[in-house]
């Protein structure tokens, strides 16, 4: 589909916003996978998709009483030293120390995608491309991280080789080399190595660890969802 045009000869892109859904529990498995990720949703219109990251926790099953802490505002987040702020809906702590948080994630609409008139969502599946950046130097434990969508497309192989790209750029020098490590996934495989559909895992010069994957956005599914948060309920 063809973007807009903004009057101006340029192509009006806009923008797509991705409604996040991340949990993580250091403590409780220290050498498992710090971080799982979710793309509940994509929509067209900013206040819809913070309207849904708002929302999200609840519509999967869970219950207010469920969490020690639920915090829903940038003050409260920067009173209680939360970090990884940015776009940051909901961030709630499970008794078991489990910590969820939503948020929303801006990306160019370059593919034109459109939303439904009413509740600008998109309804169609997507693939996502992630870039992880895990910021050993402020933390060692893995914690420090920072998430962005670079892209979405309608097929895995389009978000496949928009991913082997992403974090070169030939023309301004930045190549394979100019990595301290660089790992991809081969023709065949769906991860490097380095987790589930993380296609790249780069080492920057700093000690910057980057993860690309591609996710396919998923609907929460409430039974599953549920389930989880009664058995973190029950072991407490």
């Amino acid at each position: 589909m063809t973007p807009k045009s903004n009057g101006t000869g340029t192509p009006d892109v806009g923008n797509l916003y991705h409604v996040l859904l991340s949990t993580s529990h250091i403590q409780k498995d220290p050498n498992g996978a710090i971080e799982k990720l979710r793309i509940c949703a994509t929509f067209t219109d900013l206040k819809a998709a913070k309207a849904e990251a708002h929302k999200t926790l609840f519509e999967a099953g869970y219950e207010r009483e469920w969490f020690t802490e639920y915090e829903t505002n940038q003050e409260e987040f920067a009173a209680h030293h939360i970090k990884r702020r940015t776009g940051l809906a909901v961030f709630a702590k499970a008794q078991d120390g489990t910590i969820f948080r939503t948020y929303v994630a801006t990306t160019p609409n370059v593919q034109g995608f459109e939303g439904d008139p009413e509740e600008h969502k998109v309804h169609f599946g997507l693939y996502h491309v992630v870039e992880t950046i895990v910021l050993y130097d402020e933390d060692d434990s893995g914690e420090a991280r920072e998430t962005n969508v670079e892209g979405s497309f309608r097929t895995y192989d389009e978000a496949r080789k928009f991913a082997s790209e992403v974090l070169l750029a030939p023309e301004d020098g930045v190549t394979k080399d100019s990595f301290d490590q660089y790992d991809e996934a081969g023709p065949t495989e769906k991860d490097c190595g380095y987790g589930d559909n993380v296609l790249v895992h780069a080492i920057g010069s700093n000690g910057e660890n980057l993860l690309v994957s591609v996710l396919k956005g998923q609907e929460l599914e409430s039974v599953r969802l549920t389930e989880a948060a009664i058995r973190i309920r029950s072991f407490n």
